[in-house]
């Protein structure tokens, strides 16, 4: 099967390392997961839901049996029952290499009691408590996998950003972590010229660790090797890595100063180096440095997989119909945000005067942006008219009392002991009171975490949210060490950005041997030059990432029979590679392809009925949520499903029928099937 243009062809291939991929690009439904309970009636309706709500691809929706009732599980229950069986179907589907986002549906255990974990550690210190939330432990997964109880130091979050005093520190985890240190240690010695010796290979070797790059144009300096140090400043400032600051503090340039290339280079160079690095986009198939900045090894840093919970359903939770109206405001909310509102509570209380020390930064950038900023006395904000954000600091509280309107997509946070804590009653008011007062994210730790900031998302949180970045991504990009805060809420919501995105058309056309996909911004030839690269996915799996072009031909020869979905998805050029999609269906040997009618007996027993019809087969079938969930012999028949199985909600339905030892299917129908009446 190829793709191209009338200028190239293109051969469409499963991803491998030998694909040239753009590695962080910002979250979006291609990349995320749904992952159910398939035993949870609730589970399945809030997937049902999201899924229609998001264009999540059937592909990309894993349905787990035989999860623990309980919202409270052992380690080694978490991870047999959950986190291995969820990834290594994604491994099975081919979708490892392009899911970035874990959202778990209602149904699942919000705590992971790790003591099996921690009881590995010396001599542990009591901050490191011994419960893990659901997604705190999934994005930590290579610790957890590994049985690694470093997933609750206070900088396991390697993708959060760093302070700037972090960043030239030694990124490595692997056994170049000694060769670094090794360096540092010659360098400490005087011995520039073998400190700049075994630091070459890691700065070749981890070609977007600028910090390395940085060290070494110092080392090269004070080695006397005055041209190769501005050789590697120029590499600095082309990349836009070179700050004025870090130079004039660093003794290692004193003797370049005098120099005009030298001063010529800094005039080039970025202003003073941000207090917390700017946000970055994520993937998971990028390596971290402790620093925060990508490594070329695997084996050197960590990888994640970003990770919240939709809704919960049970416990403290909210009711379904509230989790729903939740999610369904949130997907209404991208692209909405204007000049907000964003408070933060500067009382006494404990719970304030943690998150405080980065307010002040976190203000003037939001001001920057064109926002209001209140910073109070007061634990609550009351009488806000256009809310986005809010950091609240109160044990308990009435939010329908502070009477505050809230913009579509707002983050709104309490750091707090045991708001996280939805399995058992306390004392302190339930994160999801605020989800009821409309945010359409939270978080709160699932035990006793402290008064720490490294647990709790910082105040950076909103610049980074105002700025573009994804509900998910704003949430990992300003915390530390998230093993055990419980994040509520939909991962893609992003009320801000849109103006960087392109839009455009995807129109299909057919020829003899090939499918003509005609791609047409809306912009013209300005929008286009505003578009890095093209994704190209089909069915639900990212198929190649190519230069932008007009026109796509998509061969014949190769298709399996049925129907096929082709996703175009248009990357912007801006830093967080923001993206807009537009999806096209088609069938190949449309005599071969079934097809379905649905309805819904809501009587007593609840059940839908699926009709599926072949010109020819031995067996049919539906597909609900990427499975199979119900089949019968012949070329055509009348299939019954109880809504146990299916959910509420809008159901999409695939039909299948078995031609031989192949399964052709047919276009999808999506059915809706109401919730009954409390």
């Amino acid at each position: 099967m190829f793709i191209h243009s009338c200028l190239r062809s293109i051969s469409i291939v499963f991803i491998s390392a030998a694909v040239a991929l753009p590695l962080a690009i910002a979250t979006d439904p291609m990349r995320t997961a749904i992952v159910v309970n398939g035993d949870s009636i609730d589970s399945l309706t809030v997937a049902n839901h999201y899924a229609q709500l998001r264009s999540i691809p059937d592909l990309s929706i894993i349905v787990l049996e035989s999860v623990s009732p309980n919202m409270v599980i052992g380690v080694d229950a978490f991870r047999d029952e959950v986190l291995k069986p969820l990834l290594n179907e994604l491994d099975a589907r081919g979708l490892g290499i392009q899911t970035d986002t874990i959202a778990y549906s209602a149904g699942f255990p919000t705590a992971v009691d790790i003591r099996k974990d921690l009881d590995k550690i010396p001599d542990r210190h009591k901050i490191f408590t011994a419960l893990g939330s659901i997604n705190g432990l999934t994005t930590l997964y290579q610790f957890v996998l590994n049985e690694n109880p470093e997933y609750v130091s206070p900088l396991s979050n390697y993708y959060a950003r760093r302070d700037p005093e972090r960043l030239l520190d030694n990124p490595f985890v692997g056994s170049d972590r000694a060769v670094f240190d090794d360096a540092v240690k010659d360098a400490t010695a005087n011995d520039f010229g073998a400190a700049v010796a075994k630091l070459k290979p890691l700065v070749d070797k981890h070609t977007l660790q600028w910090p390395l790059q940085f060290r070494m144009a110092g080392w090269l300096n004070q080695a006397g090797r005055h041209d190769e140090s501005l050789a590697m400043i120029t590499k600095l400032v082309d990349s836009k890595n070179a700050h004025q600051n870090m130079f004039a503090d660093d003794k290692a340039f004193d003797s370049l100063r005098p120099n005009a290339d030298y001063q010529r280079l800094m005039e080039q160079a970025a202003g003073p180096i941000p207090n917390r690095y700017p946000a970055v986009a994520f993937s998971a198939r990028q390596t971290f440095g402790i620093n925060g900045i990508p490594l070329s090894d695997p084996k050197q840093g960590i990888r994640y997989l970003l990770s919240t919970v939709l809704a919960v359903t049970t416990g403290r939770g909210t009711t379904l119909a509230e989790a729903i109206e939740s999610l369904n405001r949130s997907a209404a909310a991208d692209g909405t945000g204007r000049a907000a509102e964003f408070f933060f509570s500067d009382s006494i209380d404990v719970r304030s005067t943690t998150r405080m020390p980065l307010v002040p930064i976190a203000a003037n950038i939001l001001k920057d942006m064109g926002h209001e900023v209140i910073i109070e006395k007061e634990r609550l904000p009351t009488n806000r008219k256009r809310l986005m954000g809010a950091m609240l600091g109160s044990a308990n509280y009435d939010w329908p009392a502070t009477n505050n309107e809230i913009l579509s997509g707002a983050i709104l946070e309490n750091l707090t002991s045991t708001s996280g804590v939805l399995h058992e009653e306390n004392g302190q008011t339930s994160m999801v009171e605020l989800i009821r007062g409309g945010a359409a994210g939270t978080s709160g730790t699932v035990t006793e975490p402290y008064a720490l900031q490294f647990k709790f998302p910082t105040p950076l949180i909103y610049p980074y949210y105002a700025s573009g970045c994804t509900l998910v991504e704003s949430f990992y990009l300003s915390i530390d060490s998230p093993y055990q805060l419980l994040i509520m809420g939909d991962p893609l919501c992003r009320p801000y950005g849109d103006e960087h995105n392109e839009a455009f058309t995807l129109t299909l056309g057919e020829s003899d041997d090939a499918y003509r996909a005609l791609i047409q911004f809306w912009r013209g030839a300005t929008a286009a030059a505003n578009v890095g690269a093209i994704e190209v996915f089909l069915d639900g799996k990212l198929m190649n990432v190519i230069p932008p072009m007009g026109q796509l031909n998509i061969a014949k020869d190769g298709l399996a029979q049925g129907h096929h979905k082709l996703t175009i998805g248009a990357i912007s050029r801006h830093p967080l590679r923001m993206r807009t999609f537009q999806s096209a269906g088609f069938v190949v040997g449309k005599d071969a392809a079934p097809a379905l009618t649905a309805t819904f007996d809501d009587g007593a027993t609840g059940v839908v009925k699926a009709g599926v019809t072949a010109s020819a087969g031995s067996r049919v079938a539906v597909r609900h949520l990427g499975r199979r969930i119900a089949e019968a012999d012949g070329a055509s028949g009348m299939l019954e499903i109880p809504v146990a199985k299916t959910g509420y909600g809008p159901l999409r339905l695939t039909p299948e029928v078995l031609v031989g030892n192949t399964w052709v299917r047919g276009a999808p129908v999506v059915l809706n099937i109401p919730m009954p009446q409390s």
